[in-house]
């Protein structure tokens, strides 16, 4: 009786439809936080991964995110421009222009971070005058949602093939090195726009093959995914032939939505993921702030570290970023005008700043 009701206490077989999407935001957002941590310490350094592993990260944590957040933009195709305006573009402006700033004084303010890493350093007053022609590294994310979002609705008559065509064209011409506007938050913008849009345009078709997909179905992906992905790291200049970093992609993100549909069905995983995932775009805006203190410390208290112990302190530290990071997201919540902007009418900020991310 012991082993049932054990299996019972741990595995739900009877998860929300939808119950993937929030451990598939939580997944795709600790792989960003980990990044940015291994980056971060990197150049204070603290390192122990490989530099390749950036073309493994780099697959499914933005895909993921910008396909999860288009399933719920099919809507905008219907609104006005002036509800469009109301309803997504000035939040999501809002959350940019804010954080841009808090950004801007963090760097001022705390001595020893490294705010070098972009196009134009974090103190450097043109980051903020430029700000809405040249996205920074840390919050390209929210410009590029706001175009995405402005891209589906003025797109809405555009036949469906010529747009995915077309969105898919200009993501390779990106990815394969062919094409590049010398600035990242531009060039991820360009190359990510084929995964809002797909799950803008057929939101009902991914939520239907997510839910009938079985474990032989995320084996034969998986196995795929790896193997094009070695050819990818081993083969060179493998990465510059069309497509092939974009399908990398399409393979990573189906077989991580599928995976996290059973993730979703083990209640330990899932309450830390679901957790992660439901405060992902808070844990985006804030995590960095985080990184950059930490290495900062570890720097002036730590000799050069690397191979496996390297490697375990970016992982606690990681682990431990995206816990605070969950924290004060908690709390900043309470502060309104971070997330929101404050002639909006009153009502919870995690609803309002999910359907602005979202």
């Amino acid at each position: 009786m012991t082993e049932p009701t054990s299996q019972r206490s741990l595995i739900n077989r009877e998860t929300r439809p939808k119950a993937w999407m929030d451990v598939a935001k939580g997944t795709a957002m600790f792989m960003v936080v980990l990044f940015h941590t291994s980056l971060y310490f990197g150049h204070a350094d603290i390192s122990g991964y490989p530099g390749r592993i950036k073309l493994f990260l780099e697959a499914y944590p933005m895909p993921a995110f910008f396909l999860i957040s288009g399933l719920f933009v099919y809507r905008v195709a219907s609104w006005s421009f002036p509800q469009l305006l109301k309803r997504r573009l000035i939040p999501l402006l809002w959350l940019y222009v804010v954080w841009s700033v808090v950004r801007f004084v963090f760097y001022v303010l705390v001595p020893g971070t490294n705010g070098d890493l972009g196009a134009l350093p974090a103190t450097d007053p043109r980051s903020l005058l430029l700000l809405l022609v040249w996205p920074s590294n840390s919050y390209w994310f929210l410009y590029a949602m706001f175009w995405f979002t402005l891209g589906v609705w003025a797109l809405r008559r555009v036949p469906i093939w010529l747009k995915v065509a077309g969105a898919a064209l200009i993501s390779t011409a990106i990815t394969s090195g062919f094409a590049t506007f010398n600035n990242l938050g531009w060039n991820r913008t360009a190359a990510l726009f084929l995964f809002f849009l797909l799950g803008a345009l057929f939101h009902k078709q991914i939520a239907a093959f997510i839910a009938s997909a079985g474990p032989w179905t995320l084996m034969g992906i998986l196995v795929v995914y790896l193997l094009g992905s070695v050819a990818v790291v081993a083969i060179p200049h493998a990465r510059e032939v069309p497509f092939a970093v974009t399908i990398m992609q399409l393979l990573a993100v189906a077989g991580g939505f599928i995976a996290c549909k059973y993730i979703a069905m083990f209640r330990p995983l899932a309450a830390i993921f679901g957790t992660i995932g439901e405060w992902s775009l808070q844990i985006y805006l804030l995590h960095i702030f985080i990184i950059v203190s930490m290495a900062a410390l570890l720097e002036f208290l730590l000799p050069p570290i690397g191979g496996v112990i390297g490697a375990l302190i970016v992982t606690a530290a990681a682990v431990l970023t995206t816990y605070l990071a969950v924290i004060l997201s908690k709390l900043t919540t309470k502060v309104r005008w971070l997330y929101v902007p404050p002639w909006t009418a009153r009502r919870r900020i995690s609803k309002a700043v999910g359907n602005a991310s979202t």
